[in-house]
């Protein structure tokens, strides 16, 4: 006779937590889960950026073409980014290109290989040259950083290995990933800001005027295209006020 016999189970063989809370735990670990794999990701395309030689990212520029016709305006900021370029030199082998378009948009951006894109109407509705700088040097700060390869890289690594753990319902991975970019991506513009007032004190010696750039976007109705994915325009002011505080 076998020495082992099967154990009749208890009577009460269920758990004592309610299968809602169990439920509400394991989708807590599952998107917790899903915002660390995403992050990872991302983190593996940042790093991966600094390998990319720029010229290589030169070939993958956007090529804005120059939409505003006078030509005075454009030789003025190009005359500024270059003030700006000699008081603060980018790495060797990296350079920008400077493009105004026409438009009431307020919204500058940077775009890869050194493309810089400004609109006029956020050149017209900033009243100093100070602001304007700024506006240049943080872009120019994004480009000196590789913040637009890195984000392209980080966002590649994303898609490709969740399209293959995900197939072609990736709603929830986008969800996850925008949040998760979105953080990095306010990191950045805090960063790039904080570079852009270097630059400015390096070209000026102050920074008077340039908190008139979120004075403008603050009182735009959206608060502004360039705040769109950039922290809130209270804390960036904060920032230049402070660095002005030390910088008289």
């Amino acid at each position: 006779m076998s020495r082992f016999e099967n154990r009749p189970p208890p009577e009460n063989n269920v758990s004592d937590q309610h299968p809602l809370a169990e439920f509400a735990w394991l989708g807590a670990a599952a998107i917790g889960l899903l915002v660390a794999l995403t992050l990872a990701l991302m983190l593996l395309g940042h790093s991966l950026a600094r390998f990319v030689p720029f010229a290589w990212e030169q070939n993958l520029a956007p090529g804005w073409h120059q939409s505003h016709d006078d030509l005075s305006k454009q030789r003025a900021l190009q005359t500024l980014l270059a003030d700006l370029l000699a008081a603060d030199p980018l790495p060797e082998g990296m350079s920008v290109h400077l493009t105004l378009a026409d438009g009431e948009v307020l919204n500058a951006m940077a775009g890869l290989g050194g493309e810089i894109l400004i609109y006029e109407g956020l050149v017209d509705a900033l009243d100093n040259e100070v602001a304007v700088a700024f506006v240049l040097a943080h872009e120019v700060a994004h480009i000196r950083s590789r913040d637009v390869m890195e984000n392209l890289l980080g966002h590649s690594a994303v898609a490709l290995v969740w399209a293959a753990l995900a197939g072609s319902d990736t709603r929830l991975l986008e969800l996850t990933a925008a949040a998760t970019q979105l953080g990095m991506g306010r990191q950045q513009e805090l960063e790039a800001d904080a570079r852009a007032i270097e630059t400015l004190l390096k070209h000026y010696g102050h920074l008077n005027g340039a908190e008139r750039v979120f004075e403008v976007l603050h009182q735009d109705s959206a608060l502004g295209d360039w705040l769109s994915s950039h922290p809130d325009s209270e804390t960036r002011l904060a920032q230049i006020l402070a660095a002005q505080a030390e910088n008289p």
